[in-house]
């Protein structure tokens, strides 16, 4: 029985000894694991910090470089803007700058200034673009009594008021032939934007034609009227007997009978010979006579040569080649 019992716990130790070495042989597996879970997870969190002090970096990097850069625009603006007002207070006034010192020329840039827009416009308006307020008493007085400038009593705008309401080709030719004895070019193309050109485009067109107006010197719009119009071809025998007549450029007895019927000639310009002394006809068909020159008084100048007088009183050369 001492036996039995010896060998029962020799048995019974041997059991707990295998299941103590099971239990220790599992545990260490375990914390094998967890350690080197342990420490992949502290490898990649020190990755994500470099990664994050390298994009740190690079960030702190590009956003100097970005103010540098910056900086050097700002920089390079000023001197800019230096240079340019330099320039600007170098230059000559413009009409654009010029400051306005007393009422008519303050008017004068009024009425540029609704022309240049042509729309209506308030006195704010006006004050902000021109740099001075319009409202006072005298400028006031002088705008609205302006045939130029038209004021809405009602809108409280000004407008620039031409003398001939248009606003495109189509009317400017209706205009044109409602005058048949001719209507000035420049009231015609002060009435809109681009009407220049329309007026332009309407004589190489030949819808109409201008004459020069001998006294003022302004160009007049006619209207192309059919009924003057030749009908089928001229012959040339005609055309030329019409072209071999001779007018003359100065004729009394024409300006006679004109003036005799109620009518003034039209001036004539006067060409005039700026060459020099000559012996040609002046424009009256008169003969011209010729200067005749004055010898040299030496008695009564100051020369440097007074010394050699025959240099003087020998015949003098006209020019020198």
């Amino acid at each position: 029985a001492r036996v039995r019992g010896l060998a029962a716990r020799a048995k019974t130790g041997v059991a707990s000894r295998r299941e103590s070495m099971s239990k220790r042989k599992g545990g260490s597996h375990l914390e094998n694991a967890l350690a080197k879970f342990q420490k992949v997870q502290q490898q990649s969190a020190k990755i994500s910090i470099d990664a994050s002090k390298d994009r740190a970096r690079l960030d702190a990097r590009s956003t100097a470089q970005a103010e540098r850069l910056k900086a050097a625009a700002d920089l390079e603006a000023k001197s800019r803007a230096e240079k340019d007002r330099n320039a600007a207070a170098l230059a000559p006034p413009s009409h654009e700058n010029l400051v306005a010192t007393n009422w008519l020329m303050k008017q004068k840039r009024v009425m540029d200034l609704l022309h240049k827009f042509r729309k209506p416009m308030s006195t704010a308006e006006l004050h902000n673009e021109l740099g001075w307020p319009v409202d006072a008493p005298e400028l006031w007085e002088m705008l609205t009594h302006n045939d130029k400038v038209s004021y809405d009593d009602t809108k409280k705008r000004f407008s620039y008021k031409a003398k001939h309401v248009l606003r495109d080709r189509r009317e400017m030719l209706a205009l044109i032939h409602k005058f048949p004895d001719g209507v000035l070019e420049s009231d015609v193309v002060d009435s809109y934007l681009g009407a220049a050109d329309d007026a332009a485009a309407l004589l190489e067109s030949g819808d109409v034609l201008f004459l020069v107006n001998a006294e003022s010197r302004e160009r007049v719009l006619y209207p192309i009227d059919d009924f003057y119009e030749a009908v089928g071809t001229v012959a040339e025998e005609v055309s030329g007997a019409f072209h071999a007549v001779q007018i003359p450029t100065f004729d009394p007895d024409w300006d006679a009978a004109l003036r005799g019927l109620g009518m003034e000639p039209a001036p004539r310009r006067a060409v005039r010979n700026r060459g020099g002394d000559d012996d040609s006809d002046d424009e009256f068909g008169n003969r011209k006579k010729k200067k005749k020159k004055r010898p040299v008084n030496f008695d009564r100048m100051k020369v440097t040569n007074a010394h050699l007088p025959e240099l003087f009183k020998a015949p003098q050369v006209d020019r020198v080649d």
